[in-house]
């Protein structure tokens, strides 16, 4: 039996209802916070390592909803978590990456994520890879968690 590789990330929600995502650099799509899990880490520890990681995100621990592991892709599950907060708390404008990779033609050091942007559903299907695409607002992922992580819940 093969094990799949486990990535962990956050959905980080408005109350506009909106997804805060950040453009991976040297591509056309913009993603969530997450990252593999690493050796003896807890997912939601990876959720928050990552959300700071690649987006300069603070959360506490306390404030996270657990969404549950799913296929991804093939080899690859994500375990999902989702956090309530506002567009005053945080603002696209102050976030940072300090995550850094070899470009593929440049081999200098860039950061994985070089914009942030809340992005309304319609926008979604355009602008998020497909395997994400398909988990988040195919499979209605994203709605589900709006709702488990509601305040008034």
């Amino acid at each position: 039996m093969t094990v799949n590789q486990l990535s962990c990330g956050l959905l980080v929600i408005n109350e506009r209802a909106e997804l805060l995502l950040g453009h991976s650099t040297g591509s056309s799509h913009w993603d969530l916070p997450k990252g593999l899990l690493e050796e003896g880490e807890e997912p939601m520890t990876c959720a928050l390592r990552e959300a700071h990681e690649e987006f300069g995100l603070e959360f506490t621990s306390d404030r996270l909803v657990d969404i549950g592991r799913h296929a991804y892709y093939r080899g690859k599950d994500l375990h999902l978590f989702a956090v309530v907060t506002t567009t005053s708390e945080v603002r696209p404008e102050l976030c940072r990456c300090t995550s850094y990779f070899a470009h593929y033609e440049t081999g200098r050091q860039v950061p994985e994520i070089d914009a942030f942007a809340w992005t309304a559903d319609a926008q979604l299907p355009s602008v998020l890879a497909n395997s994400m695409r398909r988990l988040l607002v195919d499979r209605g992922l994203l709605a589900n968690a709006r709702t488990l992580a509601s305040p008034s819940r």
